[in-house]
């Protein structure tokens, strides 16, 4: 790894902070208020604007809106019904998965498992980052195949970021983490780089031959890593 930052975008992402600007934007224009769980919870049941709800998604996002754990259960609980069955547009969708991440209840991990599968690359991505906020160990190898397998430079990235926060210490993703370091693609060994820090607390430098050092006697006394299907 040459330590060479990334030249280019992750479109998904600015893709969804440019939806939230425009969304709080036209939702300012159009006199939002309230700035309570319950107030944001009504709006995303009852207001009819599309982006009234998404801003409202994204201020359930806060821990400080809640009064209660019961009142913070209910929003997880909406926000994955309106995942599933809402029918919302693909941005909000992305910004309803943030929501869930940023919560950090476990109520939210199936749903966000299935929301690792969608069809849409920039809900995925966002559902791979909230995974890696509210899953198990045993997610990591949900994560380590997107992190293989799936085509979109973004999703990918996500992955490798969702492992990070898990902080999956298996040594078969730590060795798939390692290997990535190597990858062709700079923002890949920048994200694998990072995911490592956060898993291990150590920095051994944008070399992988110190890290693969420093892991070796974890790696070789496991399995094989995961291999994509």
């Amino acid at each position: 790894m040459d330590g060479t930052l990334p030249t280019h975008c992750a479109w998904n992402r600015l893709a969804l902070a440019a939806t939230l600007l425009v969304a709080a934007g036209l939702a300012g224009c159009s006199g939002f208020s309230g700035t309570t769980a319950a107030s944001f919870l009504r709006k995303v049941r009852e207001d009819p604007d599309p982006n009234t709800r998404y801003l409202a998604y994204h201020k359930l996002a806060s821990p400080q809106c809640y009064d209660t754990d019961e009142q913070k259960k209910e929003a997880v609980a909406t926000l994955v019904n309106k995942l599933e069955h809402g029918k919302e547009p693909v941005a909000t969708r992305a910004v309803i998965c943030r929501t869930l991440g940023e919560l950090r209840d476990p109520g939210a991990r199936e749903a966000l498992i299935r929301a690792v599968g969608d069809n849409e690359g920039l809900v995925r991505s966002q559902a791979c980052r909230s995974l890696g906020q509210v899953g198990r160990p045993e997610d990591a190898t949900i994560l380590a195949r997107v992190m293989t397998v799936d085509t979109l430079e973004d999703c990918r990235i996500a992955a490798i970021e969702g492992l990070g926060e898990l902080n999956a210490k298996d040594p078969r993703i730590m060795e798939v983490l390692v290997n990535s370091m190597e990858h062709a693609d700079p923002a890949i060994r920048l994200a694998s780089l990072n995911a490592l820090r956060k898993i291990t607390h150590k920095d051994l430098g944008v070399d992988p031959g110190p890290w693969q050092k420093e892991l070796l006697p974890q790696m070789s006394a496991a399995s094989p890593p995961p291999t994509a299907r």
